[in-house]
């Protein structure tokens, strides 16, 4: 018999606090199996996506295939086939890596590299490792390589896959491809990607970035991008208080207004458990993100 101490160990959480005698034993025991029903079904769904399955991948390659295939052209007269791949993850960017490594090297003879932020070891099919040796190799020109001695000047880094690690205070404005392979839920961090290509003294014409959004299914659960793209358009707004970056501005900003007085209003009107319920309402949301709106609605 597991003593008070241990049981209180075992607990998941620091928020709510429970008296050990108002558990329901048998009760929680039938959930823990539910949940295990669950994730046994989540893998057994989830393993049969492999890189041959994978829909998401296949339209990842076709768009790495299409720029190296289709080229910009700098204002120097070179041609860049440089794409720049984020995603909020180490483990699917290690997973880009290894499914894209042998493809981009044998069919579009390109060098790879990946970087994730020591959570998983940097990779790269050209140079070393090393942090700044693969950003040097895949934008040499932003990053001067030239004056490193050290580094082999023959060959460059086109393809690479990054999480937001990189996501501030790098200058790899040689690419002028992003691809956000998925979309993280602050839009502060969408710009902050983007602003690594999207710079001051940039060789290209044009930067373009794609994105990944949700399934249709998901997005009607989670509400990513309607969350993500009224937030973009509050903070532009803010910003520049006429020019919009996103169609639809008015829109999308009445739309999260009325999510947010929706939750507002059951903060009121409901005992709720804001442990649970702290991913739709953030204490941070109600003060200066809510003071821009209020300037919005006057």
């Amino acid at each position: 018999m597991r003593s008070h101490e241990e049981l209180q160990a075992a607990f998941v959480g620091k928020k709510l606090k429970f008296s050990l005698e108002h558990i329901n034993i048998e009760r929680w025991k039938e959930d823990l199996r539910l949940d295990k029903d669950q994730l046994q079904l989540l893998y057994l769904f989830s393993k049969d996506v492999t890189k041959v399955r994978d829909a998401k991948l296949k339209e990842l390659k076709r768009l790495i295939k299409d720029k190296v295939e289709n080229p910009t052209t700098t204002k120097n007269g070179k041609k860049n086939r440089k794409v720049l791949v984020f995603t909020a993850f180490a483990d699917t960017a290690e997973y880009l890596y290894e499914a894209l490594k042998e493809w981009v090297e044998n069919e579009l003879n390109l060098e790879i590299a990946m970087i994730s932020g020591g959570s998983k070891e940097n990779q790269t099919t050209y140079g070393k490792k090393d942090f700044g040796h693969i950003l040097a190799n895949f934008s040499p020109f932003s990053k001067n390589r030239e004056r490193m001695l050290s580094l082999s000047q023959d060959k460059e880094i086109d393809i690479l896959i990054a999480t937001d690690c990189i996501s501030e205070g790098q200058n790899l404005q040689d690419c002028d491809y992003l691809i956000n392979y998925d979309i993280h839920w602050n839009p502060v961090r969408i710009i902050q990607r983007f602003g690594r290509i999207d710079r001051i003294g940039s060789i290209n014409n044009e930067i373009q970035m794609v994105n990944f959004w949700p399934t249709d299914n998901l997005d009607n659960y989670i509400r990513l991008k309607t969350r993500v793209e009224a937030r973009m358009a509050l903070v532009d707004i803010t910003a520049t208080g006429e020019d919009n970056l996103l169609d639809r501005v008015k829109e999308l900003v009445e739309d999260e207004l009325t999510y947010r007085d929706k939750q507002l209003l059951r903060l009121r009107e409901e005992v709720l458990d804001l442990e649970d319920f702290d991913e739709n309402v953030s204490l941070n949301e109600f003060t200066l993100d809510d003071f821009r709106i209020d300037l919005m609605r006057d």
